[in-house]
């Protein structure tokens, strides 16, 4: 993979943080790859369903309008460079409420329900690296699944799909196997095709997150780790 495949993640930030069109689409692709791990963080932050949601529209507005926080690849992992705006969003969030408090003179108001903890208090970061393995996958899967739609092929991954996820049932291969009208060795084979090209997809996508002397096996074994729950 090419050096600029891999710096997309990093890019995308300066993209958005422009003007026009360009703009936009990089703001609308960095909130639906990343929201679902920003939101999880915020969401066991401040324990409310609704003031999490605004928190993290927030933030990626935040991001994008602040130069001084701008990506910085040398940083090596986006994973981490995006988990520390996080903390320091929210940080900032308590500093402007305490000053509050204080009867600072601060324009912005937070909702009554945000009851932001100490430093001592903070959610554990694997929450956040778990919920960013989970939203990689699934656009790993998509992914995937666009590209066998584009080769004909959506009814194949739609029927699969199972062995992706290791969800398949005992007996459900020569089921498949009669609707597809293939042998059961031919859907093994398709399987480990599929499972093969699902890998490819998951270090493509691992890949765009890193820069530097950072190695993909390292970030690949991070990630299954989170999985786990380790």
């Amino acid at each position: 993979m090419n050096s600029s495949f891999q710096n997309t993640r990093w890019t995308l930030v300066e993209c958005a943080q422009g003007q026009g069109e360009t703009a936009v689409l990089a703001l609308g692709e960095l909130c639906a790859a990343y929201h679902r791990p920003v939101h999880a963080f915020i969401r066991h932050w401040c324990r409310d369903d609704e003031v999490a949601q605004d928190l993290t529209q927030d933030f990626f507005a935040h991001l994008l309008t602040h130069s001084n926080l701008g990506a910085d690849r040398s940083k090596g992992r986006f994973r981490a460079y995006l988990l520390g705006m996080v903390k320091h969003f929210l940080l900032e969030k308590q500093r402007v409420r305490q000053t509050q408090k204080r009867g600072g003179h601060v324009t912005f108001h937070e909702p009554n329900e945000l009851d932001l903890p100490d430093d001592k208090q903070w959610p554990p970061d694997k929450l956040f690296d778990q919920q960013w393995a989970c939203a990689l996958l699934d656009r790993a899967l998509n992914q995937l699944n666009s590209e066998m739609s584009a080769q004909g092929k959506g009814d194949l991954f739609d029927a699969l799909k199972p062995w992706l996820a290791n969800t398949a049932q005992q007996g459900q291969q020569q089921k498949i196997a009669l609707q597809l009208g293939l042998s059961e060795t031919a859907i093994r084979v398709q399987v480990h095709r599929l499972r093969k090209r699902y890998r490819e997809w998951i270090e493509a996508e691992v890949a765009q997150t890193l820069t530097g002397t950072i190695s993909l096996q390292e970030e690949m074994q991070h990630l299954l780790a989170s999985l786990a729950g380790k």
